[in-house]
């Protein structure tokens, strides 16, 4: 099923970067259409911590967070299996809001803006031809548009998983009843993985932890057994592993951290969909921003006709290569700090950070971005 109407914009996938550029151009003026296999709103593993680089630019969309009376978190802790910890105060700081409230705001804002979406469909198929888009789903619904922004996440549906040689990790994610002070973030470290914790919207706290896929394997799909046997090793955090669940956990499995090859591609990337970040440096959500805000300011300009089609796709795809990758690459640094796994070499690690004044601040430095 199919309609002569053209788009100036659709979006495949409706998560935190697609629904931001949505609301973007539909403010400017531009027809857009979102198309997001699921539903709102839905939980999402994700660490649910957002860096104040991003506070002003969700109020420029028309998140209300000045009213929303949510935790405003400023310290850092660290810890480690072997019983040591660190802390700092973070430079930037961030706040704590769900991805089940937060989507679902995004989802409403671009609805009172005028964009059009489209929830349950499943894109199959995006091809280029005669200057324009033609966009498929699942439900044969066809589509027009004079550009696509693939904002779908990690995985397109539209391509067959990647074949990466590097460790595959699964994300985990509760929400629990109790948690750190209000003004905190811990991320207590385990073999094989880490796990963060901090307050969210209505009393509740987010803990999500990233486990290399290999280590759970030997569980054979058990989680519970998993957290026992590894997670709980760790004191601090097996004190917080024992608080009460609000809800079952969440899921994702195949993360791997890179950029997605661009060069391939006709259409646009934005979000995870350009590149995935570990959940360590807590600046996901902020890079999605980014790019939101980064390829609305080029789209401007291609439908004032200072940029063709070909010089968009050739700017996204230098983002992607030089700064999303150097982004990535820091992270990835950061982490695998976390993932050697030398007794001696983690001791000392945690003994520089919790004695050398300003080193463990100075690597959280590392992790955040300019205000968006």
């Amino acid at each position: 099923m199919s309609n002569n109407k053209i788009w100036d914009i659709i979006i495949t996938g409706g998560g935190v970067a697609g629904l931001s550029f949505a609301i973007l151009s539909a403010k400017s003026g531009l027809s857009v259409l979102v198309i997001e296999k699921g539903q709102y709103p839905k939980h999402k593993v994700c660490g649910e911590y957002i860096s104040m680089e991003s506070f002003d630019f969700l109020l420029q969309l028309g998140v209300p967070l000045e009213t929303m009376d949510l935790p405003r978190i400023n310290n850092f802790v660290l810890t480690s299996h072997n019983g040591s910890k660190a802390t700092c105060k973070l430079d930037k700081g961030g706040f704590g809001l769900s991805r089940y409230k937060l989507d679902n705001l995004l989802a409403e804002i671009a609805v009172e803006n005028g964009v059009k979406l489209l929830t349950g469909h499943k894109v199959t198929e995006i091809a280029y031809q005669e200057d324009e888009y033609l966009v498929a789903t699942h439900l044969q619904k066809k589509e027009k548009a004079k550009l696509v922004v693939g904002a779908y996440g990690r995985i397109s549906g539209l391509d067959n998983i990647p074949n990466i040689q590097q460790e595959k990790y699964i994300g985990v994610k509760y929400h629990i009843d109790k948690g750190p002070v209000d003004d905190t973030i811990e991320i207590h470290t385990f073999r094989g993985g880490y796990c963060g914790i901090s307050k969210i919207e209505d009393n509740k706290y987010c803990l999500c932890y990233l486990a290399k896929a290999s280590d759970i394997k030997p569980f054979k799909g058990d989680i519970i057994a998993y957290e026992h046997a590894v997670l709980m090793k760790n004191p601090y955090l097996k004190k917080r592993l024992e608080y009460k669940q609000f809800s079952k956990n969440t899921i994702t499995a195949n993360l791997y951290f890179d950029i997605n090859n661009s060069t391939e591609k006709e259409y646009l990337q934005i979000g995870d969909a350009a590149g995935f970040i570990p959940p360590l440096t807590g600046n996901g959500m902020s890079l999605a921003f980014r790019s939101a805000k980064d390829l609305h300011k080029e789209v401007l300009e291609f439908f004032c006709m200072n940029k063709t089609r070909e010089m968009l796709l050739n700017n996204n795809r230098k983002h992607i290569s030089r700064y999303l990758l150097h982004r990535i690459r820091k992270g990835i640094f950061l982490q695998n700090l976390l993932f050697i796994e030398n007794k001696n070499f983690n001791k000392l690690l945690m003994k520089s950070l919790s004695g050398i004044p300003g080193l463990m601040k100075f690597m959280t430095k590392q992790a955040t971005g300019e205000t968006i």
